[in-house]
């Protein structure tokens, strides 16, 4: 009879520890992304933070997950990941996870914390309540794409112009369709420079009906040239057609 195949017990406990972090990012009201994409680079997800309210921040971070039975002192990362690390322009942080006690510990990565592949977990903490405000005030001092919701204005932000072309342009003001297609298609370049802002636009035009069209005057006051293509966006989507940006996000 021959013999099936048998699964590690490391992919088990892998999996388990991933699961766990999951499963708290969820309670916090956080969202917890699992990214098969970056697989390759020892990345396993990524995290958005929201507020207490349920607001969007624009803070992300990337997650690598480790799991264990028992506590661990230290961790060796692939070379792929030190490699990650030196050029990921978002934050990126080990989650180290007692698999039979439900412990979660965390740390920033940073390429210099590696010494010969080895990253000490001494200075770690625990994702309890205190280690969550510590996790969202690290990924924001890390995170160069947020500054805080309070600080934006309609021309202060990085990119700010070039993204209010995209979302008229590209999709005819759809501001919700705009911030995920930055989430499922941009790339973390982009990410780090626009999500911020996009998020941003998304809640300043919800709290004020006129500013998507004084979006539209600012835009076509720089970008005249644009002018018509913009209004005939603008057309399709208040006639609810699909096209564009806006159908590679309509089934997601």
């Amino acid at each position: 009879m021959r013999a099936l195949p048998k699964r590690p017990a490391s992919h088990v406990i892998g999996t388990l520890a991933e699961s766990l972090v999951e499963r708290a990012i969820t309670a916090r009201g956080w969202i917890y992304r699992r990214l098969e994409k970056d697989k390759d680079y020892g990345i396993d997800g990524e995290v958005e933070v929201f507020s207490e309210r349920g607001h969007a921040t624009g803070i992300l971070f990337k997650v690598q997950v480790k799991g264990s039975r028992k506590k661990v002192r230290a961790l060796k990362l692939k070379q792929s990941t030190e490699n990650y690390l030196s050029i990921s322009p978002l934050p990126v942080f080990l989650f180290v996870v007692e698999v039979e006690s439900g412990t979660i510990r965390f740390l920033l990565a940073e390429r210099n914390r590696a010494n010969h592949g080895a990253i000490s977990l001494d200075e770690s903490e625990e994702l309890d309540e205190s280690g969550f405000a510590l996790l969202e005030e690290i990924a924001g001092e890390h995170c160069q794409a947020c500054l805080t919701m309070g600080d934006y204005t309609l021309h202060n932000a990085s990119a700010q112009l070039i993204r209010c072309l995209d979302l008229m342009l590209n999709f005819g003001g759809d501001v919700e369709a705009m911030v995920k297609w930055l989430r499922f298609f941009a790339s973390d370049e982009v990410l780090t420079l626009s999500y911020g802002y996009a998020v941003f636009l998304r809640n300043e035009i919800k709290r004020d009906e006129g500013l998507l069209e004084r979006i539209r005057e600012w835009v076509i006051e720089f970008f005249p040239e644009c002018q018509e293509e913009i209004d005939q966006a603008i057309a399709a989507f208040d006639r609810g057609e699909v096209m564009g940006r806006r159908l590679e996000v309509a089934y997601l």
